[in-house]
């Protein structure tokens, strides 16, 4: 399949009304602002400009008909922590060798190496205003994820208390002057599945007999399927589709406002997720240690000025590649360390030489073409899935195919090697403070 044209024109002329009033922007050459959001735990499948049968995401729909939407986007790595090093750093987790392990019973947690440069450093330096705000856990300041940032809040517990907090940051910093990046990551959709009242039977009502509250679900994490019915995963989904109804309600609110104080009026904005989320679909719940689709397919979207509208590109990307993309948009070289690419120039691989590469810390690895997947874990334990024919990953075809799959297995172990790893440097941990740690326990990361 060919992929389309894109070029992001920095000087170049677009629309930015996202509400279809049709209006233009001058023609500009100033940096524009830069906004990158993150909706923890939002799995691709369940927005509906994604092909969800449900209404859950109106607002992001509309902006993604104005932008442009991946169809297939992926993380190179799941956990709040490592997943979101990546997103800042554009390093590969073989790379920045940042993970947590809750399940080892630690309460330390990892902070990212000093070693690994952040999108906010080298835009600070550049002359940006650098503002963010996140749902603290372990996106707290305290592990490294308020380096570079001239405004940082971790208090933003639910998407319109982030909101709130990002407007009022946003307004102090376009006082400092723009061009401002600002990053906004928001912990609504992840269990707890506790939608307000309103959105609590928004998708149907369903006898499930299982409490919706993160301390309920860990301890099916791995067996769900043998524990609960269909009644069971169908109020859970419901749930689970209710927040990510109001996230986009508060989207909806917070873009209404941002455009209010003028920082749309020059504007790129990337929209995506760390992981997404399992109900039963392998068998568990929640986002254990595995890399099939429900937990690594996340939705990535790209809007602002010089984004060409109406784009739906099949171009295979991963969370890797934001960096690369906002450097670009800033009209700024990427630094050559970065292991992603700018994903909206005309520069990629030919479709049929498409590869992601995604992993679960150092234990599970996969690969994926436009076509196939490749699962490989400890001692060379490979599930070979054709998505065209398979899109559940239902049947493992690594017997039936062993030719494509010591190929792919050859190229996953090029990949692993070819990475500059900075394991020696990854060794500082931080201690889990109090409120902290209970903040984890509800989100469901510590017994």
């Amino acid at each position: 399949m060919p992929r389309p044209t894109l070029k992001l024109v920095v000087t170049a002329v677009a629309t930015l009304g996202f509400v279809g009033c049709g209006a233009q922007a001058p023609e500009v050459a100033s940096p524009p602002n830069l906004l990158l959001i993150s909706l923890d735990a939002l799995r691709a499948d369940h927005l509906s400009c994604y092909g969800y049968d449900r209404h859950t995401t109106p607002f992001l729909d509309e902006l993604a008909a104005r932008g442009v939407r991946f169809s297939y986007a992926s993380v190179n790595t799941h956990g709040t922590p490592s997943s979101h090093t990546t997103m800042l750093s554009s390093l590969y987790q073989e790379t920045h060798r940042v993970w947590a392990d809750p399940a080892s019973g630690s309460r330390q947690a990892p902070s990212i190496p000093t070693e690994v440069e952040l999108v906010q450093e080298i835009l600070g330096r550049q002359g940006f205003t650098t503002a963010a705000v996140t749902g603290g856990g372990w996106m707290s300041a305290s592990y490294g994820f308020s380096r570079g940032f001239d405004f940082f809040s971790d208090e933003g517990r639910t998407a319109d208390q982030g909101a709130d907090l990002l407007v009022a940051t946003l307004g102090e910093a376009l006082a400092s002057g723009p061009p401002v990046f600002a990053f906004f990551h928001t912990y609504q959709v992840h269990s707890p599945y506790l939608p307000p009242e309103g959105y609590r039977t928004l998708f149907g009502e369903f006898a499930g007999a299982v409490e919706a509250t993160s301390e309920a679900l860990r301890p099916l994490t791995t067996t769900a399927g043998s524990h609960l019915g269909r009644a069971d995963f169908d109020f859970l989904v419901s749930q689970y589709d209710g927040e990510i109804r109001f996230l986009d309600d508060s989207l909806r609110e917070l873009f209404g406002r941002l455009e209010e104080i003028g920082f749309l009026d020059n504007a790129v904005v990337v929209i995506t997720a760390d992981h997404g989320e399992e109900f039963g679909d392998h068998g568990g719940l929640l986002h254990r240690g595995s890399l099939f689709e429900e937990l690594v397919r996340v939705p990535f979207i790209v809007w602002g000025r010089g984004v060409p509208a109406g784009v739906v590109d099949p171009t295979l990307v991963s969370t890797v590649d934001i960096v690369p993309t906002l450097l670009a948009a800033a009209g700024s070289v990427p630094p050559p360390q970065l292991e992603g690419r700018d994903i909206l120039s005309e520069q990629t691989a030919p479709w049929a030489d498409q590869r992601i590469f995604a992993q679960y810390r150092d234990a599970i690895y996969s690969v994926r073409t436009p076509r196939f997947k490749l699962i490989e874990g400890a001692g060379n334990q490979r599930m070979l899935f054709d998505l065209e024919r398979d899109p559940r990953e239902r049947r493992n075809i690594a017997a039936e195919e062993p030719d494509l799959t010591a190929g792919l297995a050859a190229e996953l172990e090029a990949w692993r090697l070819a990475r500059p790893s900075l394991a020696d440097q990854a060794s500082s941990r931080t201690e889990l403070d109090p409120a902290t740690e209970e903040q984890l326990k509800t989100l469901g990361y510590l017994d």
